[in-house]
């Protein structure tokens, strides 16, 4: 049967179809009304007017945010004084437009006192120039003043520096130099006055990290040596990355073999001979012989608080490296055991700087790594027992470090509440990377992620906050020192080709607020690397506990110094510092005049 025509059936008309179409029609124009109106809103909306990057993974708590507004706002604040110190020279790349990586991976920082007259000196390595040093001659209550001593000093010949390590080599208690490069490294022995001479010309290798330490117990400085990966200009050009398939870029270690660490051992002379294979740090992967490292940042702590040092390596797209130190100097590798290997995915992370805080209630450590664009920085932390797992989801540091690049890493308590900060320095390998990712920016932002309520738990700082520090930039290193003696945290950041940061901490404690705690030695325990500082109350409580230690973040050597904010403290203090030998001095104090202790 055929059905009848639409507009036979019963209940239809052609009114009715003309008032359904209406309502259609109507609705359509509505909906387009809004798109429009929707889309003048968003062109409305300024752009940003720095390139750095945006959106909601920089984003700090809101002010009025019910958490936020249950504590003080943060307090330190940095100002760059560089140019006006006497910090002018820019630490070049060296690049000429053949994006060769060595160029984009930056030059560090060594902070310590290398004249012998008490305060922190800096010495700058420069993968383009030549190494400045930079004596400090600031006076009590002036402004810090730096000048340039390198002319004369014995470096200013030395090229392609990467990085630069402290310590004291021949037992003299002077400060010996190690300059890393891409080439052959260069150690040089303190002869006073700022001045080097050549001790000895090291193996061929790309040194990304380097500390003296005792490794092997018999209380010398040990030399270890981490390199990033077999380079040369020609692997460079054969691996060829590129962004979009068009000409070459700065880019992951993805095609470059791995290295391997070297531990030169010093036979109580300054003589130094490489026994890494023989004491467990050279590791292969099981398929096929090849070395596995990719290291960018090293840290020297006693993971199991058993009296010696261990490694901890991180590397750029491989496993990071813990290697535990059986007390003769010999090491067992150990990271995917003990939860340090990978990050909470299981996924070997890109790896830059490193640093550790401990918890002064418990003494379990607190790891922070910083990682490459576009991955969350990992932060390690012990749980009842020498073993880490990744809190970095739960910590309040995850989504706000997914999308930068870090470089620099620090671990310290920048507004002196009693609570570890974390500071991350951060910027692009690749100028031209927001062409292929709309949200990276070459230059970016550095972040503070201010210690909340317990350690190890964070939130992240309005970047209004920060002064200089939170300027855009290409940064690298990062070390820390008390450049001038007020108490705080001071900075010296490393830029890509510019001029580096000099960034005064504006904090300005009040005398008696912060007990200032350094260790002086010889050898393994010069400027007191290695050596045991806790601090206890009148009622035995401990207000801090760890270990001193110059070699952490990246490319850097930083003060090993002790700034514990005390003001609310039950008084007398007592301050016990074991040393690498196990000699134990103990001093009380009110936290009133800064503590030097000497440990010999």
């Amino acid at each position: 049967m055929t059905p009848p025509r639409e507009e036979l059936v019963p209940g239809r008309s052609p009114g009715g179809e003309r008032r359904v179409m209406g309502v259609i029609l109507a609705g359509a124009f509505g909906g387009l009304v809004l798109l429009l109106i929707l889309l003048v809103i968003r062109m409305q909306r300024p752009e940003p007017s720095s390139p750095e990057i945006i959106g909601e993974a920089l984003a700090p708590a809101p002010d009025d945010d019910p958490v936020s507004m249950k504590v003080p706002p943060f307090s330190a604040s940095f100002t760059d004084v560089a140019r006006r110190a006497g910090v002018r020279h820019v630490q070049s790349s060296g690049a000429l437009g053949e994006r060769l990586l060595p160029e984009t991976m930056g030059s560090g920082v060594a902070i310590g006192d290398l004249d012998g007259d008490g305060d922190q000196d800096l010495l700058f390595a420069d993968y383009g120039g030549t190494p400045r040093l930079y004596r400090n001659d600031t006076s009590p209550d002036g402004p810090i003043l730096l000048t340039d001593v390198t002319v004369g000093s014995g470096l200013e010949e030395i090229t392609a520096t990467t990085t630069a390590a402290l310590g004291d080599i021949d037992g003299d208690g002077r400060l010996d130099v190690l300059l890393g490069r891409v080439g052959r490294d260069h150690l040089l022995r303190n002869d006073g006055e700022m001045t080097f001479l050549p001790r000895e010309v090291l193996s061929d290798g790309w040194t990304t990290a380097a500390g003296f330490f005792d490794a092997d117990g018999d209380l010398d400085a040990d030399l270890l040596i981490a390199s990033y990966v077999e380079w040369s200009p020609e692997i460079d050009r054969q691996v060829d990355f590129t962004l979009d398939g068009i000409g070459r870029a700065y880019g992951p270690p993805n095609g470059f073999s791995g290295t391997d660490l070297r531990l030169l051992i010093n036979d109580g002379d300054g003589v130094f001979v490489d026994e890494a294979a023989s004491r467990g740090l050279r590791i292969r992967r099981a398929d096929r012989g090849v070395s596995v490292m990719k290291a960018l940042g090293i840290l020297l702590i006693d993971v199991e608080r058993d009296g010696d040092i261990d490694i901890l390596v991180a590397n750029d797209t491989t496993p990071n490296r813990l290697f535990l130190n059986d007390g003769q100097g010999h090491f067992v590798e150990d990271a995917a055991r003990l939860g340090v290997a990978f990050d909470l995915d299981g996924n070997a992370t890109g790896a830059m700087g490193l640093d550790a805080a401990r918890d002064p209630s418990t003494g379990e450590l607190l790891v922070a790594v910083g990682n490459f664009a576009n991955e969350s920085s990992s932060l390690y932390r012990q749980r009842k027992g020498v073993g880490f797992r990744d809190e970095s989801a739960v910590s309040g540091i995850g989504f706000s470090t997914r999308t930068p690049l870090t470089f620099g890493t620090l671990l310290l308590d920048l507004d002196l509440d009693g609570l570890p900060d974390l500071v991350q320095i951060n910027g692009h390998i690749e100028p031209e990377i927001s062409r292929v990712q709309k949200g990276q920016r070459y230059p970016q932002r550095a972040q503070v992620f201010r210690g909340f309520e317990e350690v190890g738990r964070f939130r992240n700082v309005d970047p209004g906050r920060l002064g200089d520090l939170a300027q855009p930039m290409v940064g690298r290193a990062a070390a820390s020192a008390d450049l001038d003696g007020d108490g705080d945290h001071d900075l010296v950041v490393t830029r890509l080709d510019d001029v580096p940061l000099v960034l005064r901490n504006d904090l300005d404690p009040h005398p008696g607020e912060v007990l200032s705690v350094e260790v002086r030695g010889r050898m393994a325990n010069a400027g007191g690397e290695g050596a045991r500082l806790d601090v206890l109350d009148a009622q035995g409580r401990s207000l801090w506990t760890g270990e001193l230690t110059r070699t952490r973040s990246y490319l850097a050597q930083s003060q090993p110094i002790l700034l514990l904010p005390v003001g609310g403290a039950a008084k007398p203090l007592t301050v016990r510092v074991t040393s690498p030998a196990g000699t134990v001095v103990t001093r009380t104090t009110d936290g009133g005049e800064p503590l030097i202790i000497d440990t010999e």
